[in-house]
């Protein structure tokens, strides 16, 4: 097992835009719970295993090759689902950080995906090597890796392209939302599974519909079902019941229900209709 944790002194950087307050690694991540939330702000990716954050009433996966940043004072609390989780993490403090988190959304924290951690691992490196070499100023040199650190994981998890399309709200939140639930319109949807997609609030969830489409979010998925009943309708031999069950619609009379008010007829109408 590999592990470290290194909390350098910050005597004589606290005057510094960007500095360090911790960096570590540990293999095996053990279950932290936090309810009164951490001092500082923190940055964490998972190189293996995987686990679970619970913030924001929210409970996000955290699947090898995820990154997520907790707010200051955000309670919390992160864990493994198994054996082994690599988890590696640096807490930052300085001036410039409230600029920089309006400028990538990262008010209230949130969950990502790496593209590559290799540039990660490479910063955080550093930053161990300056603190183990120059025990007296290591923090002054290690300071200066914090911005790259930070810009790193912001072009990692794509944080940039929200500030690259701040002209169009939530777009990209919008698009992964789109693209889960005409993924998975025929199982089961929940808020809290769209929460997994955009690891935000319910209401949060909510206000990406509303602005974006002019609807809540279970009328958008009514919508997809219902267009992809109406093309099983069309094109497929199904039953009513089976229509709506593949279109995640477990209960036939609701199915039924929704199908009319969408389109003002019955799907066994409409059917006869087209046919």
């Amino acid at each position: 097992m590999i592990w470290y944790y290194m909390y350098p002194s910050t005597e004589g950087v606290t005057d510094l835009p960007l500095y360090v307050v911790s960096i570590g690694l540990h293999e095996l991540q053990p279950r932290i719970d936090r309810p009164a939330g951490h001092e500082y702000d923190q940055f964490f990716y998972n190189s293996n295993g995987s686990g679970h954050l619970e913030m924001n009433g929210q409970i996000y996966d955290l699947p090898e090759g995820s990154a997520f940043f907790i707010p200051a004072h955000m309670p919390h609390s992160y864990y493994p689902d198994g054996d082994v989780w690599d988890v590696r993490w640096m807490v930052p403090d300085g001036s410039a950080l409230p600029e920089l988190y309006r400028k990538f959304h990262l008010e209230n924290g949130g969950v990502f995906m790496l593209q590559d951690e290799s540039g990660l691992d490479r910063i955080l490196n550093r930053m161990r090597m300056q603190l183990i070499e120059h025990p007296g100023y290591g923090n002054v040199l290690a300071a200066g890796e914090v911005y790259g650190f930070i810009i790193e994981f912001i072009y990692q998890t794509a944080l940039y392209q929200r500030e690259e399309s701040k002209d169009i709200p939530y777009e990209n939140q919008i698009l992964a939302l789109k693209e889960y639930i005409g993924n998975h319109f025929m199982y089961p949807i929940t808020l809290d599974d769209l929460c997994k997609v955009v690891p935000v609030t319910h209401q949060h969830i909510c206000r990406i519909f509303r602005e974006t489409l002019g609807l809540r979010p279970m009328e958008y998925v009514n919508q997809v079902r219902i267009e992809m009943a109406r093309q099983l309708l069309i094109y497929s031999d199904y039953s009513i019941k089976e229509v709506g069950e593949k279109c995640g619609f477990q209960n036939t009379n609701y199915f039924c229900k929704m199908f009319k008010k969408y389109e003002n007829v019955t799907p066994l109408e409409y059917r006869n209709s087209v046919i």
